[in-house]
Order: structure tokens, then sequence, then C-alpha cells
């Protein structure tokens, strides 16, 4: 290492000018790196909502349906009409849907509509109808909410506010004035590193670009602290700045490695999820830390040499944490705290699984405060199930959250008396009374051997009608131009829905539910629905973010059990090669995995549901970070074990680490709250909360019980070279 350390010393400026280059090539590459909204395209290969999908897709190229909500207040009975067409007039827009008298659309005084447009969500003409609806609909309290279930993109003064009060710990925490700024200038290249080289992936979520830069900057930044506070260590012993620089990279290599490495592993533990978000952050997140540790080693000795003058002449206090005397409450009730410990370890275990997990991405929507939000599930079946799909459709519609469900047997293709289909008619335009009707049924069956003479569909009617107004001018004008125009257009637009209805293989039934998009209803519902569907000849397939967020629920607790593992496992190894003793590795395990049941526990005390990744990225940071600040504990104490007893001991080991864990912790702390509360999207908000509360139970659990937890297995913890004579 001291020859590598050489090369980096000697030759600072020629890296610091490649590194620089590459970060501005990296920066050009960041709005190139695509951005997903569609939260299906991270299922995994084999699941069946996926594959329905894809099947969808092919079947139904033109299929696509995206929906904006819009809500007005105070409107009367004429200007609610007036309303709909307003709308349906904006640029995008191909229907609007509103029923004056509908307590689906009207509600007190409010008034709900319903915009649809083949335009995906976030897609510069969806955004168009945005901005039109903005800027020219802002009378009567207008608000819209669409139904994009991916996060929100990162505003430039949330990420500012970040940076700032990242800026503000630093400042108080830091023995210079200047040092943050180098801090942040060495981490700031490695995030823009990071955001660039995300090109290889093709494209991230918006949720993954949202939080990655934040999480990578606030996860990183001790190892910027641990190489300063190593050469200032090393600057005491000699007045050679380089000298003391090559020998504090080498020094330094060792902690910021193993620390680096926990954090990695933890971090990579995400790819065995099947569903691909996390597999997305996982990996981001992962290469970030990493991109970090090497701009540390790359970019931070070079920018200290360059300032080391003005970093002397900027030297501040720095705050005095007095743990004296917690050090000597740790050695004295060392059982006590442990007792406590594995009490609260139990508990915790227990409570933790009284929090509902949510799979759900959470979306601001006044609308829905309004208006209750329904949702659209369809599912696809087989061409040839069409008469027990349309049997399980009359029944679902008797079933409690059902709004309706609608295929093309139920619809456009329900067979018709003609007096039936005169009343269907009445509906729809005038001069087709009873009589009438009847006469084109007879008129049918005998133009068209085998035709029935009872009953016809609505499509096989107008495609009949449209077939003679083509063919025969005379009766085209004994049928009049305005119902030659009205059979013209209805034929063309149920031809069109039929194509939305069956496709070549496959049908759809639409169904649209009053339920919530997670939870035990909704679950019932899915699963009534696979059992009515056991009987069928063909495949089918349940399609939706309703669908979506069943079908994770059902493999999600096998997911975490197994991630759970796999972390503890490989953060044991990893520790384990550090401590050469397996009892330091279980304690810190232990004690990080305690402070994710915790936060879990704390998070459902609150009336909170946890959303699945939240509790994933927790689990996580705190096993792959916080477990740092014990390793780092863990060694000042075997390292002051050595020369002195046990209550000494975890004084130094309390004066060399609580200042690092603190001025870490606090970062992760506060900034992650702050951020989140002010980003405006309550997925990334409940994120950044649980990672919030999840490193303050890591860090009281650090600095309160494991002292005491150490020192009551001394003779395990404290290594062979402990100092024999006890006080």
């Amino acid at each position: 290492m001291k020859n590598v350390a050489n090369v980096l010393v000697e030759r600072r400026r020629l890296i610091l000018v490649f590194v620089l280059v590459a970060t501005v090539i990296c920066g050009l590459l960041i709005p190139k790196v695509g951005l997903t909204t569609d939260m299906s395209g991270y299922l995994p290969d084999d699941s069946k909502m996926k594959i329905g999908t894809d099947l969808m897709n092919e079947e139904f190229p033109d299929s696509a349906d995206y929906t904006i909500r819009v809500m007005f207040q105070g409107l009367n009975d004429d200007e609610k009409v007036a309303m709909a067409a307003r709308l349906a007039g904006i640029a995008n827009v191909t229907s609007v849907d509103y029923q004056p008298g509908d307590a689906d659309y009207n509600k007190d005084d409010y008034a709900k509509f319903v915009l649809h447009t083949k335009f995906a969500y976030s897609s510069d003409e969806e955004k168009v109808i945005e901005s039109t609806l903005d800027a020219e609909f802002a009378e009567h309290g207008m608000q819209f909410a669409n139904d994009d279930t991916a996060g929100t993109g990162m505003p430039t003064w949330v990420a500012l506010g970040a940076v700032a009060i990242l800026t503000l710990i630093l400042i108080v925490m830091c023995n210079s004035w200047i040092e943050p700024f180098l801090f942040l200038f060495t981490i700031g290249i490695a995030v823009v590193i990071n955001l660039g080289t995300n090109i290889i992936m093709g494209s991230v979520s918006e949720t993954t670009f949202s939080v990655a830069a934040i999480l990578q900057l606030v996860l990183s930044m001790d190892y910027s602290i641990i190489l300063t506070n190593r050469y200032r260590q090393e600057m005491a012993k000699t007045t050679d700045r380089k000298a003391a620089m090559k020998a504090a990279v080498a020094g330094a290599f060792s902690s910021i490695s193993s620390s680096s490495i926990t954090t990695v592993v933890g971090l990579l533990a995400l790819v065995f999820m099947s569903f691909k978000l996390g597999v997305e952050m996982g990996v981001v997140l992962a290469k970030g830390v990493f991109l970090s540790v090497v701009c540390v080693f790359l970019v931070l000795p070079g920018l200290i040499l360059a300032t080391s003058g003005l970093l002397e002449k900027t030297k501040k206090p720095t705050p005095k944490i007095p743990t004296g005397g917690l050090a000597a409450f740790c050695k004295r009730f060392r059982i006590p705290l442990t007792a406590v410990f594995a009490v609260l370890f139990v508990a915790a275990f227990i409570l933790h699984n009284r929090t509902t997990i949510s799979y759900s991405m959470i979306i601001n929507d006044p609308v829905a405060e309004v208006f209750d939000k329904e949702s659209i599930v369809v599912l696809l079946y087989e061409n040839g199930d069409d008469a027990k799909i349309t049997k399980l459709a009359e029944e679902m519609v008797t079933w409690n959250g059902v709004k309706s469900a609608t295929n093309f047997s139920n619809t456009l293709g329900r067979q018709y008396t003609a007096e039936e289909m005169a009343a269907v008619l009445a509906n729809m335009t005038d001069g087709f009374d009873a009589s009438y009707v009847g006469m084109l049924y007879q008129f049918r069956a005998a133009s068209m051997p085998g035709a029935a003479s009872d009953k016809m569909s609505l499509v096989e009617l107008m495609s009949f009608l449209q077939e003679l107004i083509s063919g025969d001018a005379s009766i085209r004008a004994m049928v009049g131009e305005e119902s030659a125009v009205f059979i013209e257009q209805s034929a063309a637009q149920m031809e069109d829905a039929v194509r939305q209805m069956q496709g070549p293989n496959y049908s759809r039934l639409v169904i649209t539910l009053r339920l919530p998009e997670e939870g035990e209803e909704v679950n019932a519902f899915f699963e009534r629905v696979n059992e009515g569907c056991k009987d069928l000849a063909g495949r089918c397939y349940l399609i939706g973010s309703a669908a979506m967020n069943y079908e994770m629920s059902q493999s999600f607790d096998g997911e975490l059990r197994l991630i759970t593992i796999l972390t503890a496992v490989a953060i044991f190894l990893v520790v384990l090669i550090t401590f050469r003793s397996p009892i330091v590795p279980v304690l810190l395990v232990l004690l990080v995995q305690c402070g994710v049941y915790i936060t879990i526990t704390v998070i459902g005390f609150q009336g909170y549901s946890i959303n699945y990744l939240a509790l994933l990225i927790v689990q996580c940071i705190l096993m792959g970070s916080m477990i740092d600040y014990g390793i780092l504990f863990s060694n000042y104490y075997q390292e002051a074990r050595k020369a002195c007893e046990t209550a000494e001991a975890l004084k130094r080991a309390y004066a060399g680490s609580v200042h690092t864990i603190l001025t870490s912790g606090l970062i992760i702390v506060i900034v992650t709250a702050i951020f989140g509360q002010c980003f405006g999207d309550p997925t990334i908000e409940q994120i950044c909360r649980t990672i919030s509360i999840g490193a303050v139970c890591a860090i009281l659990l650090i600095l309160f019980l494991l002292p005491g937890v150490l020192a009551c297995f001394d003779r395990l913890t404290a290594g062979r070279n402990r100092m024999k004579k006890q006080q």
C-alpha cells in the first residue's frame, strides 16, 4: 500500500486532472440516462403480471389509456357541463368522463372530471395537459392528480437545501472552516460520476435517481473525515506534509476499505430482490459508495496538500463531548445493560411484526380526499374462455367493492331482443323505435343466411346498418343524412372499442374497484378472482397497480427473510476478518438488527405502515453503514484493553470514536429527515424518515448499550492481549 500511496501523492495533480475530465464527461451523460416511470417494468421476469402485461401490449398495441382526475369547487349544473366541454378541448386529451347528477362525479360542492389521454405520464404531451390545467383552469379551486405511480423528480432547491444542512453540520464538527468544502467537493465529484455512469444501466427509476445522490453523500462523508484525521495524526510526527499524507493514505486505507466494504456488501444484498427496483437501487448505491472511496483516495490528498496552509490558518475548536461518566456507568452496570439489550431485542422482534408493510408508491392526491379513488384491474384471458369469464363478471359485480366488470360479451357483444335494443338506442339517438328496430332484425335475418332474427348485438346492428347505407344511396337518403352520420360514427367507434376488448388470441375484462390498492380487502378480492379462474381452459393474468401490489405481497416475506439472513451472514464474515474472533461480529450484527426491529416498531406505533422499499433500504444501510460505528468503537476498546483496565478502555474508546460517530451519524439523521420532509414525494419522504429513525436507533444502541455489552463479555471481546490485571 505504501507504493500506491506514494503514486497517489506524487502524481496528485495529474490524477486530479484525469478525475475532473471524467467528471465532466459523466456530467454530460447524466441527462442521457433515461428515467423509468412504469413500475411494472421492475417485476421479475417470471411474474404473472409482467407476462400478462407483455401479452396485452402485443394483443392490444393501441390500448394505452392514462387518466388525470380534475376537481373543481362551486360550479353550478350548467357550468359543470360547460367545463367538461372546455376540458375536452385541451390538446392531447382524447375524452372526458363526467355524468351530471352522478355521485361518482358530484359530491357536496365539488365536481370531478376524468381526462383520458393516450400519452404516458411524464411525457411531453402529458405535461402539456398538466401545464394547460395550471395556466387556464385555475378558477374555482381547481386541483388535479394523475395516477402515475413513479416518484417525482428532485427539485433543485431541495438538493441545495440538503447540501446546505450537511455543510452546516460539517462546519460545526470539523477542525477547520474550509474542511467541509474539501469534503463536499470530493464526494460531489463521486456523485456526478455515479449519476453519469448510470448510463450503463440504460435507465433508472425516478425514485432511484432522486435518493441516490443524497444517500451517497451522507453514507460516504465519513471516509473523508477518517483520511483527514489520519493526516493530522501523521503531521504531529513530522513537518514533511507529503510524507505525512503518504503515511495517512497508507494508514487510513485499512479503516476506509473495511468500512466501505460493509456498506457495499449491505447495499448489494438488495440485488437478491426479485422486484428489480431493489436490484437497481442496490447497484446504484453500492457503485456510488465505491466511487466515493476511490475519489477520497484520488482527489482528497491533493486538495489537502494544496490547501494545507489554509487549513492551519482556519483551525477552529470543535464540540467537546464528555463521555467519562458514561464510560463509568457502562462499566458499573454492564450486566443490567446486557440484560436490557436482550429484552429489547426480543421485544422489538415480536412487536415489529405488527407494523403493516405497504407495497404501493404513495402519492399526494387532493382529489382522492374528496372523491374515493377507483382502481382499474384488467383480467386478460384467452378468447376460448369468454363464456366462463362473462359469467364470472356477472357474479363479480355483486361482490363488495366492485363497481363494474366489463368485457366485449357483456357490453358491445351482448345480445338484445328488438325491444331491448330499442331501449338501448333511445339513450343514444332518436328515430329507432321498437317497430323500426324489429323490422331491421327481420330484414337482416332475410338478407344474411344463418343470422338470428330474435337477438342481435349493438356491434352487429351498427355494422349491418353501415353496410346498408354505404352500399345503396337510396337507403341512405331514406334513413336521412343525420342518422347516416350517426350510424357511421357509431360503427367506427364500436369497431375501435372492440379492438380494445378483443385481440387475436386474448380478451380483456376491465374491472373497476372501489377498494384500497392494497390490504386485506383487495387481497381477498384477488384470491376470489383466482379461485373463479381455476376452471379456465387457457391462461389468464391480472394486470394493474393493485394486482402488482398483491403479487408482491405474496412473495415479500420470504424475500425479506432471505435478504436479512444474507446481509447478516455477509456482514458477519466481513467483520470476522477484521476482529478474527466470532463474538464481536455476532454482537454487532445482533445490535444493528435490533435497531432495524426497533425502527419498524416505532413506525408502527406512530400509526404508519412501512413501505417495503424503505424497509429493505434501512435494513441494508443499517447493516452496512451503521455497523461501522460499532466496529470503530470496538476497535478502540480492544486496542485500549491491551494497556488498561475495562473502565479506562471504555473511556478511551468513547474519546476516540464518539466525534466521528456523531459527525457521520448526525449527517445521516438530520439530512435524511429534513430532505424527505421537504421533497414533497410521500414515498421518498417515508424512505428518508425510516433511514433517519433507523440511524437514531443504531447510534443510541451503539453509544449506550454496546459499551456495556463489550464490558460484560470482556473475556471474549477484548482479545487475547487484553490487560490481565483488573482494578
